[in-house]
């Protein structure tokens, strides 16, 4: 893959197109990290120079995201709730190997549902703002976002929509997460074989549309972190995103040369219809169709019977697509 990066930045390429495509796909710390100090490369200095600003505006984000991660951590372990920290600056640190190189727009948590009330109360106390105090607030129904200056902050208790039949139970999630630090008992993240599910879940929730998140699922692979493959794939297979997990490695293996084991290729290479899947999110990165083209929703709804697990877990979509998208869609 850096050998054909190598390739690419000694050729006359529309330099504003990869900043702009950088930025939607939200990876431009890690597109300026593969591309910079080329001895060749064709990089115009004004576009390199709007890159090292962003860069550096990122990292300090980030940087306070770990600090406000850090607090919000104090703040569980006081109150004794348990949480999981999934994606943000610990998935930088835990799989790109540093806090700088991924995009991070704001913190996830997941929680026991029946703690809502309680993390809600501690949050407020601690000066977030609840989004379901605003009048104007179009409320999700499994998660929530909590501000406050310099920072945001989603607390989920699913990680998708119900009509999308994945099945994620928290409590075996947290009995096997990782203390977030020495201090945390109460706040932790996820085992690396349970966020690479998390990670393919999110991705497939969102039609895989931004290459960040087929990064992250490779940028984990590649950590060696992930050490029981096993788990992996009974994990999927009890949370009913087996297919998404599947489609989620198959993207990081075939785009980005993540170093999945051999086993694990040729499993994922052999599963019914992945081949298919990937050509089609492949095609979306490539030519970013409008996702208001009629075209490009029935594709997308077609995608969705695609990953589900069960012929029965159609139904609910189907229900979705016919009765609860916008209108005129």
């Amino acid at each position: 893959m850096q050998n054909r990066i190598d390739e690419l930045v000694q050729q006359p390429l529309d330099w504003a197109a990869v900043l702009k495509r950088s930025w939607w796909h939200r990876i431009r710390p890690l597109t300026f990290h593969h591309v910079d100090g080329k001895p060749s490369s064709t990089m115009p200095e004004d576009v390199r120079a709007a890159f090292v600003g962003f860069v550096e505006e990122l990292a300090e984000r980030n940087r306070r995201l770990s600090g406000v991660l850090s607090e919000v951590s104090t703040v569980f372990e006081d109150a004794q709730i348990r949480g999981l920290v999934f994606k943000g600056p610990t998935l930088a640190e835990d799989a790109y190997g540093d806090l700088t190189l991924r995009e991070c727009g704001d913190l996830d948590l997941l929680i026991d549902q029946q703690d809502f009330d309680r993390v809600r109360h501690v949050l407020v106390e601690s000066g977030f703002v609840s989004c379901w105090d605003s009048e104007d607030n179009n409320r999700q129904v499994f998660a929530c976002e909590f501000e406050r200056p310099g920072a945001s902050l989603d607390v989920h208790w699913d990680l998708a929509p119900g009509w999308l039949n994945y099945q994620v139970h928290f409590d075996r999630l947290w009995d096997d997460g990782v203390p977030l630090s020495a201090k945390s008992s109460f706040l932790r993240k996820l085992r690396p074989e349970d966020s690479a599910s998390v990670l393919c879940i999110h991705g497939t929730k969102h039609w895989w549309e931004r290459l960040r998140w087929i990064c992250d699922v490779a940028e984990l692979v590649n950590s060696g972190r992930i050490t029981d493959w096993d788990r992996v794939e009974t994990t999927a297979i009890e949370a009913r995103c087996h297919r998404s997990v599947s489609l989620g490695l198959y993207l990081a293996g075939n785009l980005l040369d993540a170093k999945l084991p051999v086993p694990v290729s040729r499993r994922l290479a052999a599963t019914p219809g992945i081949r298919r899947l990937g050509a089609q999110v492949r095609n979306w990165l490539q030519y970013a169709e409008s996702s208001k083209d009629r075209r490009r929703v029935q594709e997308r709804f077609l995608f969705r019977m695609g990953v589900c697990e069960r012929a029965r877990d159609r139904i609910p979509q189907i229900i979705h697509y016919l009765f609860a998208r916008p209108h005129g869609s």
